[in-house]
């Protein structure tokens, strides 16, 4: 793989190979590798009962009576007499008692049964690098830029660069205000005959010149002394 490939459109899951050629990371497809394959849905499903589509990936489980295996794909048939009707898996404690099991990403619910959502997003604060934030899916997470950066590609790996709102024409300043960009934000600042927030910006009022004052004045005499009509 060349590193200083460039692509003009960055790679969204994935990594710029050659000019303008993205190689998808597992779980996407697409020219910018923005598009989750639903590995559910091929002709070779990876599991051999129950499949449930994840961003960017899959989780399998199996139906009452079955039990998923350690490879995470392959359900066999448990023990009706030892089987606690798990959601996914059990396996047998020293006291002979089963317990049911949760592939990674999910947790044991109340119920001892059935598998819940572990939220990472939560549980981990670094779980993102910087500029990146956290979100979670079910049974695992993602990471995607922050407001105000956009995904980019450096040598090859994936980044998120500053936004330049000024540069896109995406920001919210007034048309009397000059746009300064920022890392990750942008400030609005007047132009020199305005004044305000810079998202809103109001004329200076400018200085009255001598014969303009004496026009004024003058105007303001005549209609005070304005005769009144009977």
């Amino acid at each position: 793989m060349s590193s200083t490939a460039v692509c003009e459109k960055s790679c969204i899951h994935g990594e710029c190979v050659i000019p303008d050629k993205c190689l998808c990371s597992s779980g996407y497809k697409g020219p910018l590798c923005g598009e989750d394959v639903n590995e559910c849905g091929l002709p070779e499903r990876p599991c051999s009962q129950r499949c449930m589509n994840t961003h960017g990936s899959y989780r399998c489980y199996c139906e009452p009576g079955f039990t998923l295996g350690p490879d995470g794909s392959t359900c066999t048939r448990a023990a009706a007499c030892s089987s606690p009707r798990c959601q996914f898996a059990f396996q047998m404690e020293r006291g002979g008692e089963p317990r049911c099991l949760c592939p990674p990403g999910l947790h044991l619910a109340a119920d001892n049964k059935t598998c819940e959502d572990v939220d990472e997003c939560q549980r981990e604060t670094d779980a993102c690098p910087p500029r990146q934030r956290c979100r979670n899916t079910f049974g695992s997470f993602t990471c995607v830029c922050q407001d105000g950066f956009v995904t980019g590609t450096l040598k090859g790996s994936l980044r998120c660069r500053d936004k330049d709102e000024c540069l896109t024409g995406s920001h919210r300043c007034s048309r009397h205000a000059q746009c300064v960009n920022t890392d990750g934000s942008y400030t609005c600042q007047c132009l020199g005959d305005y004044f305000g927030s810079g998202r809103t910006c109001w004329p200076r009022r400018a200085p009255q010149s001598k014969a303009l004052m004496y026009f004024n004045y003058k105007l303001s005499r005549r209609t005070k002394t304005r005769p009144t009509p009977s």
